[in-house]
């Protein structure tokens, strides 16, 4: 039981680990640069919804595993899990629906005006300067996610002890 909770843990960290690596530094660059900023902010903003919901799930079942494989909250393990449910956690139930209404008036606002896509501006602002702070937010929580799920994905795999 113990190898199959392990199994369990270490997909869903790993799922969480590529699942942002590819939303964010890749498939979001891409399609920025290939269909524009006014093409590709509606489809990030639908495909932002299923993310968030995804990530937590799949750090909730992290946490479960890894707890019930015997890990207590407040070790190394239990610890960057819970971490990583945290940032996943505050992203989807308060400031990703916040974001994403400040990016439905951003969108409002370059509809019909889109000028040529930049991919350093719209990971630092979103959609335009007004959305900058909500965009940003997201952002360190994404970060705070990610700073509980590679060091757990670490031990997992024994690169740390923990």
């Amino acid at each position: 039981m113990a190898t199959l909770l392990t199994i369990i843990d270490t997909l869903a960290a790993a799922f969480v680990f590529g699942a942002t690596v590819w939303f964010f530094f890749i498939q979001a660059p891409v399609l920025l640069s290939k269909i524009g900023r006014e093409r590709f902010v509606p489809i990030q903003m639908n495909a932002t919804k299923v993310l968030f919901k995804a990530l937590v799930v799949t750090t909730a079942v992290m946490v479960a595993a890894n707890l019930a494989g015997g890990n207590g909250p407040l070790s190394m393990a239990g610890g960057s899990a819970l971490l990583a449910l945290l940032g996943a956690l505050i992203n989807e139930r308060f400031l990703v629906p916040k974001a994403l209404k400040a990016g439905g008036r951003g969108y409002k606002a370059i509809k019909g005006k889109d000028v040529e896509a930049d991919t350093a501006g719209f990971a630092l602002d979103g959609v335009s300067a007004d959305t900058a702070t909500m965009h940003r937010l997201v952002v360190v929580f994404v970060v705070v996610m990610l700073a509980g799920v590679v060091p757990h994905l670490l031990m997992l795999t024994g690169v740390i002890a923990g």
